[in-house]
């Protein structure tokens, strides 16, 4: 920000250097601040004549912490409590004055922010399913580069996304880039350092890595609990944010707005784990995820089991003093929730709201409460001022990013058009390509269909690129091979809508559009103003176009004051009157649309049709939007149940009309998949994999009117149950690409046609129905999703991904074809390494095929004796992707594979080993990849003592049924660990403990606690102590009574029958809601 004044900032291209001050006389400013050209010379030899020039915090050769202790030295405490929710333009006690730091940040998870002059990537599973990380490099630094150029004085961006993909119906599944963490970790460490760049100190953005920790679910996101182990936790789930902190390319992250085991992410312990054992320095940014300390204000105080909508909706300060017996007073709860994530380290006290979190922090300290002092305040201002020196904005040409020229329209550089189709390409994965059916012939005439064939869709958090630079596949292939060699049909089936009134047997008037846009019941014949085009998105959600004016049928909403379409935000709808049903746009409705009000739910059930409700979401209070029929026709939009008032008519069968098309051409091509704002997006979790059940007729009867000769493309932000497609013996060949960005249509023509050899791998599991997933407990309020349990975040227990999924999946993590073949020979490789060595495999990769293409050579390893047991299976140790091998071509290939990544967590030492022992490495898919095996030197899984009380959710490892909650919420806030409890939801629910030494032991000793919801049945209360397997010897009973809720424990004991050697012991529940604290073994 330019002071006011100075108009001229020196020579063309030229920008300012380090501000200073200078004696402005006598009077009201006595100081004013000085903006000067870059006097400083950085080449200077040696440094020490700029450290001269310059006081410590404006020196940039002075190391970044230095400098920040430097400033926070020269801040009176007010100016410090200032600075909680960004940097405004402060006046130091030696003059100096900081310029303006805001509080904005821009989206950047596949783009630069809701901008149209950005450059649009494919979505971020998508760019997993590369395997590139310098291409995800790359990606980072155009983005981060528009960002700057754009000049906006925006220096951080949400991003990259680490979250891992362990459930396919995540709402926001395709903004995290896949199931594995190695590799989740390696893409989103690749993207920070674009975003960032390579420089030391300064950052070109500052990458806000999200959301810390466990966020895979959109079921009231802001209540509920992720559910996990301490193996899964460490193992799994915390592996993508540990390695890029670690790594240094990651400064900041955005916590996750659910509690994981019981504990709000906002104020969880583990935020010190980042700082004080991932972080160099202890240095990091935390800020809350949107509107998530107005959700610690007003809820995350109810116990799950209890937790009902909206009766029990509590605040987590609330929760927190009536453990000490106070009833907190309404007022209170924002100074508390501000105290709480001050104590906690959150450094971003912004959340979107207008509550005064900034003075509420303020008045928290002067109280003292919770031991606050400005000590705290000091943590989260040293992460602001480390934020300001990165940028460079006290430091002039000092900074290489503040040398990027302002550019209004930075996404027209044709490095950034160039990658934007790199990227595209190699995020295409060839599912199927049964007797080489593609590449299509150059002479063929092809049948170009389906509802997506001639769309390129946008999802929330694309950058805002309008229609002309995204090309939709059609165009792309009439520009390729002409007009003349294309069919095209949708595939969506025509249909027209009747009256249908009570106790009336025929249908009366056809719906039609009016002059005004709205649809009413007023004509008596058919024609193109009473037809409209259904898309069909799966799960009863559809979109209608007018087939006259081309127009979307929408909901005009934006300006209804109640439930939540007041929110809305980008519709574009306008109306007088209550809300009603009218072919409003003729685009189709995507990108920055918080509510989709072309999405109508619409159900068949007979020959009538209910068309109710948007988004998939009942509009609160009173249930979903119905049309009615009024006297006049017209069909108002009210609230609540209501009888069907519509029939439907089919006036062209869509896949029928397609297959007749089909069979007048070579080859057809069918575009089907999701549209990424409709059934899975931000707050609403996927109800089902299947695809929509019109898209599954369309490619059946194309593929039997084309037997052989049928290509089918997936478009989709998730994986897919298409079972019956792939095994369709009449579908040829399969083609998956994500929503890939302005050049999704470009490069699968290229595909199509042999331009590109598509070569990417898929990093999901691809399953063939939903039975695998983890069902709900007893409790259906709190776990219901559709009949998933989206809380289950425990992959090890529940069987989830490929690692521990036992279930035969249609496409398996890491499948992926192209349009030639390879073999892999020579390799070398060490026969003995150090846990802590890190080593390369090199092959010899061989396309042994006629067509040039890169290949993906993935290498899996497995421990088969390891001290867990045989449930562990081989993962991902290493990849790399290998560009442009030519027919003939042999390439050397490394890839460097680090044994800590095989890691495993040890109770008893409560930290991380690689188990030493032989590994088997598996180096390539398919015939032509290779086995071998390395013996790696580490260590042995600890004995567990349990002669001192230990917490059970910390040492129990081997877990299956079970839950966790928080102990209390004072030991949270006490960090004296020991912060989940476990609990059984079932009977049969158990926990195992690995290497437990029983020698001597005479008796055992649980603390307990049982909940007071009313679908425990706690009738037999008794807790099995078991040795060997869940099912082996019972060599104690422990009967646990009735206690006042899940944080009121109590002691449990009995003697230990036949109690010796080196066991796992298991504790079995006979029945649901029984909770443990901890565990002693007596001597």
């Amino acid at each position: 920000m330019m002071p006011a004044g100075c108009d001229d900032p020196g020579p063309a291209g030229e920008r300012f250097g380090a501000g200073h001050m200078v004696d402005g006389g006598e009077g009201e400013n006595p100081l004013e601040f000085v903006w000067s050209p870059v006097v400083m010379s950085w080449d200077l030899s040696p440094n020490d004549r700029t450290r001269m020039s310059a006081p410590v915090h404006l020196d940039p050769t002075r190391p970044v912490a230095e400098r920040v202790e430097a400033l926070l030295a020269l801040m009176t405490d007010e100016q410090k409590l200032a600075c909680l929710n960004g940097i405004p333009e402060t006046v130091l006690a030696d003059g100096t004055v900081l310029p303006e730091l805001s509080n904005q940040f821009n989206e950047v998870l596949h783009g630069s922010g809701h901008h149209a002059d950005a450059t649009l990537f494919p979505q971020a599973i998508g760019l997993g399913a590369t395997w590139d990380t310098d291409l995800m490099e790359a990606i980072g630094d155009v983005v981060s580069h528009e960002t700057r150029a754009r000049d906006t004085g925006v220096y951080a961006g949400f991003g990259p996304v680490a979250d891992i993909r362990s459930n396919p119906l995540a709402g926001r599944f395709e903004e995290g880039f896949g199931e594995d963490p190695l590799h989740a970790a390696a893409m989103t460490t690749a993207y920070a350092w674009g975003l960032r760049g390579r420089h030391p100190d300064y950052v070109r953005v500052f990458p806000q890595m999200k959301h810390f920790l466990g966020y895979n679910h959109e079921y009231h996101r802001h209540r509920t609990s992720a559910s996990m182990g301490v193996r899964a936790l460490h193992e799994y789930q915390a592996v993508p944010y540990r390695k890029p902190v670690e790594s240094g390319a990651v400064l900041g992250a955005m916590t996750s707005y659910n509690l994981v085991n019981g504990v709000p992410s906002i104020i969880s312990p583990i935020l010190d784990t980042l700082r004080t054992e991932w972080a160099a320095g202890g240095r990091f940014f935390f800020l809350p995820d949107g509107w998530d300390g107005v959700n610690l204000n007003t809820s995350k105080g109810a116990a799950w089991d209890t937790w009902e909508q909206p009766d029990a909706d509590v605040p987590y300060p609330a929760a927190l003093a009536a453990e000490d017996g106070l009833d907190l007073d309404a007022k209170e709860t924002g100074v508390y929730a501000s105290a709480l994530m001050l104590h906690a380290g959150v450094s971003h006290f912004h959340d979107g709201s207008d509550l005064p979190f900034v003075p509420d922090a303020a008045e928290a300290v002067r109280r003292g409460l919770f031991g606050l002092t400005m000590d705290d305040v000091d943590r989260a201002v040293r992460d602001w001022l480390d934020f300001l020196v990165r940028t460079g904005l006290l430091d002039g040409d000092a900074c290489e990013y503040n040398l990027i020229e302002a550019d209004p329209h930075p996404q027209e550089r044709p490095e950034s058009i160039a990658l934007a189709l790199q990227a595209a390409r190699e995020q295409l994965v060839l599912l199927k390509n049964e007797d080489a059916a593609l590449p299509f012939p150059d002479t063929a005439r092809i049948a170009v269909l389906g509802p997506l064939a001639d769309l390129n869709l946008r999802d929330y958090y694309s950058p805002l690129v309008p229609d002309e630079r995204r090309i939709t596949p059609l165009q792309a292939l009439r520009e390729r091979l002409g007009e003349a060699n294309l069919l095209h049909h949708s595939g969506n089936d025509t249909i027209a809508w009747q009256a249908r009134r009570s106790g009336e047997a025929a249908p009366g008037a056809y719906v039609t559009v009016g002059e005004d846009g709205r649809l009413a019941a007023r004509s008596e014949t058919l024609g193109d103003t009473e037809a409209f085009e259904a898309f069909d998105w799966a799960h009863e959600q559809h979109m209608f176009r007018h087939k006259a004016t081309g127009k979307f049928v929408m909901a005009n909403l934006l300006h209804y004051e109640e439930g939540p379409a007041s929110f809305a935000n980008q519709a574009g709808a306008s109306g007088d009157g209550g809300p009603v049903l009218l072919a409003g746009e003729e685009a189709m409705e995507d990108a920055n649309a918080w509510f989709t009000h072309q999405n109508l739910h619409y159900r068949r059930e007979g020959n009538a049709v209910e068309l109710f409700g948007v988004n998939h979401v009942p509009s609160v209070p009173d249930g979903p939007f119905h049309p009615r029929l009024a006297d006049d026709g017209s069909l108002p939009l009210t609230k609540g149940p209501a009888e069907a008032v519509l029939t439907e008519t089919v006036v062209e069968d869509g896949p029928a009309a397609a297959a007749a098309v089909a069979a007048e051409a070579d080859w057809a091509v069918v575009f089907v998949g999701n549209h990424p704002l409709v059934n899975a997006r931000e707050c609403f979790d996927r109800p089902g994999l299947d695809l929509a059940p019109r898209q599954a007729d369309l490619v059946r009867e194309v593929a039997a009117a084309k037997p052989g000769r049928t290509v089918v493309v997936v478009v989709s932000a998730y994986p897919l149950a298409i079972g019956a497609i792939a095994n369709d013996p009449n579908v040829a060949a399969i083609l998956y690409t994500s929503h890939a960005g302005q050049a999704a249509g470009t490069a699968i023509a290229e595909a199509l046609v042999g331009d590109y050899a598509p070569a990417g791998r898929l990093t999901s599991t691809w399953l063939a129905d939903t039975s695998s997933l983890p069902k709900p407990g007893r409790n259906h309020t709190a776990y219901r999703v559709d009949e998933v349990d989206m809380l289950e975040y425990d992959v090890i227990a529940a069987g989830l991904t490929y690692r521990y999924s036992a279930a035969t999946p249609v496409y398996e993590f890491g499948h992926g074809l192209t349009y030639t073949s390879f073999a892999y020979g020579n390799p070398d490789f060490p026969a003995e390494v150090d846990a802590d060595a890190p080593f390369a495999i090199e092959v010899d990769v061989t396309n042994t095929g006629e067509r040039t293409s890169d290949e993906v050579v993935l290498v899996f390893a497995g421990h088969m004796d390891n001290g867990y047991g045989p449930g562990l299976r081989p993962q991902l140790a290493g990849f790399t992707r290998a560009k442009d091998i030519a027919p003939g071509e042999t390439r050397r290939v490394a890839v460097a594979v680090d044994p800590r990544d095989l890691f495993v967590w040890d109770p008893a030492r409560g930290e991380r080993i690689v188990e030493s022992g032989t590994y088997d490495f598996w180096v390539g898919e398919g015939p032509g990849g290779f086995e071998t095996s390395i013996r790696v030197n580490g260590a042995d899984l600890g004995v567990l003592d349990l002669a001192e009380a230990r917490n059970v959710w910390e040492v129990a490892t081997l877990n299956k049924g079970v839950t966790y909650w928080e102990i209390s919420k004072r030991n949270t806030l006490a960090r004296r660990g020991g912060y989940h409890s476990t609990g059984s939801r079932r009977a049969g629910d158990h926990v195992g403990l690995n290497n437990v030494d029983l020698d001597g032991a005479t008796a055992i000793e649980l603390r307990a606690a049982t909940t007071t919801a009313p679908w425990a049945d706690l009738a037999d209360r008794v807790v099995e102590v078991r040795t060997g397997t869940p099912n082996g010897p019972v060599i104690a009973e422990i009967a646990v009574p009735v206690t006042d809720g899940v944080q009121d424990f109590t002691t449990v004991r009995a003697e230990l029958d036949r109690a010796a050697g080196l066991k796992r012991l298991y504790l079995v529940f006979r029945c649901g809601g029984v909770y443990l604290d901890t565990i002693r073994l007596e001597r």
